[in-house]
């Protein structure tokens, strides 16, 4: 139980757990509310006060003036004045004052100086002769006592306020009540301070309201982060089936044109007059007719196999049946337009006439891709630099050009590595051994034993 009891206090004390929001939440609606009974208790309480303080003034005031109202009434029955009461038409300010009321009626108009009050009978008719009396505003006002916390106000049927009186603490604000003294003639307004709820009750509420907006800032926060990950997550996965069915469109279209390709190869060799083989730009073999496979041994061609390989296996033949020397077969490399080569058998010659016309083929092929092998390395292009030095150093070591092998095996090891310094030092090898190499290759080839 006790362990039960830690774990539930420490999920709902932490901020990001929906029991903690709950619990804030509640605590904030149970603090707002008792805020709002203690303000409605306080302004009924005050309510009351002022309607208490308001009927006390009326009643002190009621009985003055019935006296002003009597002499008037007597002053107005006799048609003479009476104890200072004129009977006379009102002025005109004072009869607009009266205008409206029921004949008879006691009315009560503020002079324009605010000093006195004329209470006035209204007249009968316009410019009749009616009793009116001046009351200083200082006798009316001294009989507003206030209670304490309150204020008292005494306003015409106007609207006009005519004295006020406060308690020595004054009244800022609070609600009010109005009791009227004589009616259509003049009330009393009172009004009352309502209690103030303490501070300390707005210090839970305040909190409940930041802890709120922190917890839902750091929700807004967590959801936009997460929005942008799965924004961002989406474009990738959008991206990557756009480029996953590019490249199956480009496998499917390269294997078709692959395969379209090979069947062109094969038909234009099969229907070659002679004995030929192709060989495609990368120096594989790729096509080759009957004729061309009964030249070499049995089991020995194959697609992609590597031109100095097929140059290997050429030299190799059964010797024949009335030459002493083993009998070689003559070849001619013709260059293609898209880089490729045409293989021709010809005619059968003894094995110097091979060796020569090998010696010449291996001279050519040097010369071809010597400049393919420099613009490679110069242009960092480590694959093809790797395949050209590989056709290149497979011909150097088949005809013994140890001095170029060495150099062309570097450019190998660098283009696998993406060495530059490898690479650079490789090609500076080969350009120091080239010309030397292809001289040596002349020279056999222009040699008795060769020609």
């Amino acid at each position: 139980m006790v362990r039960g009891g830690r774990e539930l206090f420490r999920a709902l004390m932490h901020r990001s757990t929906g029991p903690f929001v709950i619990l804030v939440t509640t605590l904030l609606l149970s603090s707002w509310l008792l805020h709002q009974q203690a303000s409605h208790a306080s302004e009924q309480a005050a309510l009351a006060l002022a309607s208490q303080s308001a009927a006390r003034a009326a009643l002190a005031l009621k009985g003055e003036i019935l006296t002003i109202e009597a002499r008037l009434q007597a002053a107005q029955r006799e048609g003479r004045p009476v104890s200072g009461v004129a009977v006379a038409p009102l002025a005109a300010d004072v009869a607009d004052g009266v205008a409206g009321a029921i004949p008879g009626q006691l009315r009560f108009v503020p002079v324009a100086d605010g000093t006195q009050i004329v209470a006035a009978l209204t007249p009968f008719a316009p410019g009749m002769a009616t009793a009116s009396l001046r009351v200083p505003t200082e006798v009316l006002g001294a009989l507003l006592t206030p209670m304490r916390g309150t204020a008292l106000r005494l306003i015409s049927s106007q609207g006009i306020e005519l004295a006020e009186r406060s308690s020595p603490s004054g009244i800022e604000f609070g609600p009010s009540v109005s009791q009227w003294v004589h009616e259509g003639s003049l009330r009393v307004e009172g009004i009352a301070r309502p209690d103030e709820v303490p501070l300390l009750g707005w210090v839970v509420p305040i909190c409940g309201i930041f802890i709120l907006v922190l917890i839902f800032r750091q929700k807004w926060a967590l959801r936009e982060r997460v929005q942008r990950k799965l924004g961002a997550l989406r474009a990738s996965l959008a991206r990557h089936a756009a480029q996953l069915s590019v490249n199956e469109a480009r496998m499917r279209l390269s294997q078709t044109e692959r395969v379209a390709a090979e069947r062109r190869d094969a038909a234009l060799i099969e229907a070659w007059p002679g004995p030929a083989a192709l060989i495609d730009s990368a120096e594989r073999l790729c096509a080759w007719n009957t004729g061309f496979g009964s030249l070499m041994p049995t089991g020995v061609l194959r697609r992609d196999l590597q031109l100095g390989m097929l140059m290997r296996h050429l030299e190799i033949v059964t010797p024949g049946p009335r030459k002493r020397g083993p009998v070689r077969v003559r070849v001619r490399l013709t260059l293609m337009s898209d880089g490729s080569r045409i293989i021709e058998g010809l005619a059968d010659e003894a094995a110097s006439t091979t060796a020569a016309e090998a010696l010449r083929m291996c001279r050519l092929e040097f010369e071809a891709r010597a400049p393919q092998l420099r613009e490679a390395v110069v242009a960092g292009d480590a694959e093809a630099a790797r395949d050209h030095a590989h056709a290149l150093r497979g011909l150097a070591v088949n005809f013994g050009l140890a001095d170029l092998a060495q150099p062309l095996q570097r450019i190998e090891r660098g283009a696998a590595d993406d060495d530059t310094e490898e690479l650079n030092a490789g090609l500076a090898g080969f350009e120091a051994h080239f010309e030397v190499a292809m001289r040596q290759l002349g020279s056999l080839s222009a040699q008795p034993g060769a020609a």
